[in-house]
């Protein structure tokens, strides 16, 4: 089963190119509309007149700039890492209980994390629920 981490690489990655690719697509549609629209001369057989010409830019401009602010936002994203240098650590790591770490996410439970008689406990950092006992 693939992993549910948020932070996983290649999830973001996955995510990065198909907001690219959407956003792209929809400024390439509003460019399509826009170019269609005022390219053909007024006056002549199956030209728009000029109030749909207008009508048409006001929603083609839209989709232009939705489609190109949300393909720039996915192009410039950088998803946080788990590991690898400078990357932050799990705001539980410190001083491991005996060597206890979330099966989630895999950060280790810090030394002040309170555990129920049942051995539940919730990870600091994803903050899912698991039990020690069952893990161990």
């Amino acid at each position: 089963m693939k992993s549910q981490n948020p932070l996983d690489p290649q999830q973001a990655r996955i995510g990065r190119v198909m907001g690219t690719i959407v956003g792209l697509a929809f400024a390439g549609l509003g460019l399509t509309v826009l170019i269609s629209v005022w390219s053909k001369p007024f006056g002549e057989f199956g030209s728009p007149p000029l109030f749909f010409r207008i009508f048409a830019s006001f929603i083609a401009v839209m989709f232009v700039a939705v489609g190109g602010i949300g393909a720039r936002a996915s192009l410039r994203y950088r998803a946080p890492s788990l590991g690898g240098s400078g990357a932050a650590a799990p705001p539980s790591a410190g001083k491991p209980i005996a060597g206890y770490v979330c099966p989630h996410c895999g950060a280790p439970l810090g030394d002040r994390v309170e555990v129920s008689p049942s051995g539940d406990v919730k990870c600091g950092f994803c903050g899912r629920w698991f039990n020690i006992h069952r893990n161990a």
